[in-house]
Formats: structure tokens, C-alpha cells, sequence
């Protein structure tokens, strides 16, 4: 039995074999790019995560400084609850008994970790001339701008 096809039938049957071939290129590409954006999303999340972990730890550190300083200093109570480690709780659950927020006083809530590690360390470097990054307090205000490389942790590495 002989097959009968006509002219241009094995063309035919060749771009419809580059058709799908290109097809299930097509296919595969889109699979790898989706993935390659799934794993850099991860990486984003993780590298976000670790920075955000960082920034806690290097803000219980300026508390624990700031406590420890103030104290030294005879400073009573922190100029902000939270500027001290652990007592931002016990000064909320008065102020819940209190129930009279002054408006223009923001709230250590509003405000994200990163802002109050830019905040408390502003304090200590004014107020202290210390840097936790060094890890020392300075003579003075020249002391502290000459031999600390700045005020954030990015300036420290």
C-alpha cells in the first residue's frame, strides 16, 4: 500500500514538527524564568529577613547601652520608654490604664525598628558620644567625628 500525499505535504509536516519544537522551547524557557524568579524572590525574603534580624539585635544592643549610660549618668527615666530594654512594656500596660494619649507624643509603635535604631543611636551619639558600632564612647564631639566612620552599620563594615 503506497501512501499518496501531495505536493508540499512533507514541508508541511516538517514546519509543523519546527512549530512544535519551538512550541515546547517557548515552554521550557518560561518554566526556567519562573523559576529563577521564584528562587530570587526567596533570596530577597531571606536576605530581608536576615537584615531585619540584625537590625533587632543591633537595637536591643542600643538599648542595653542606653540603660546602662543614662545610668551612669544618673538619668532616672529614659527620655522614650522604649529607649530601654524591657521597660517599653511596663509603660505600656500603664499607659492602657491611663487611657488619656497626648496627640502631638507618637507612639513607639508607629514607629519600625529600623527608625527607632536611627533614633536611639542619634541619642547615644549626642547625648553619650558613643557609637555601638565602635563600641566606644568618645572624648567629644571631634573625637567621635574623626575616628567613627559614621552613624549607621553599613558605615562600620
Amino acid at each position: 500500500m503506497s501512501r499518496k500525499s501531495g505536493l508540499g505535504h512533507e514541508a508541511l509536516l516538517k514546519r509543523k514538527a519546527e512549530e512544535k519544537l519551538e512550541s515546547y522551547r517557548r515552554k521550557i524557557r518560561m518554566q526556567n524564568q519562573a523559576e529563577e524568579t521564584a528562587a530570587e524572590q526567596f533570596r530577597l525574603r531571606f536576605k530581608h529577613k536576615h537584615d531585619e534580624v540584625k537590625l533587632e539585635g543591633d537595637l536591643r544592643r542600643s538599648q542595653r547601652a542606653c540603660r546602662q549610660l543614662d545610668t551612669q549618668k544618673n538619668i532616672q527615666v529614659p527620655r522614650e520608654a522604649w529607649y530601654w530594654l524591657g521597660l517599653e512594656e511596663e509603660t505600656e500596660e500603664e499607659e492602657e490604664e491611663e487611657k488619656e494619649p497626648e496627640e502631638d507624643e507618637y507612639k513607639s509603635e508607629d514607629l519600625s525598628v529600623l527608625e527607632k535604631l536611627q533614633i536611639l543611636t542619634g541619642y547615644l551619639r549626642e547625648e553619650h558620644l558613643y557609637c555601638i558600632w565602635c563600641g566606644t564612647a568618645y572624648e567629644d564631639k571631634e573625637d567621635l567625628s574623626s575616628n567613627c566612620p559614621g552613624p549607621t552599620s553599613a558605615d562600620h563594615d
